[in-house]
């Protein structure tokens, strides 16, 4: 029973996350790349042309070493990647994109 509530937890942040973006206007969408195990789940594309990846975790999940390098080559290129890991995160997420489109 323990795995079925982290798997709904998961699915908590992705829906928070989500609408959180649409709240923004903003698109969410996910991000799957074959043959590039490693990437971040989601891309974001806000209203002011704010592109960014998100990385989903279950709270206390640690990011893999290889996802650890992939999110370091994407930062390297001066792109941003956010990971969260909760619904309080989430939040502070929105409102921290919420003040930069004010």
């Amino acid at each position: 029973m323990e795995g079925v509530k982290e798997r709904m937890l998961e699915r908590q942040i992705e829906g928070q996350l989500g609408r959180g973006i649409r709240a923004l206007n903003g698109l969410y969408f996910k991000f799957v790349s074959p043959g590039n195990a490693g990437v971040p789940d989601r891309i974001v594309v806000l209203p002011n042309g704010r592109t960014f990846f998100v990385e989903l975790k279950r709270p206390g999940e640690k990011l893999r070493p290889l996802q650890k390098k992939t999110i370091e080559m994407i930062r390297d290129k001066g792109a941003y990647v956010e990971v969260v890991d909760s619904l309080a995160s989430i939040d502070a997420l929105i409102s921290r994109l919420g003040d930069e489109l004010d």
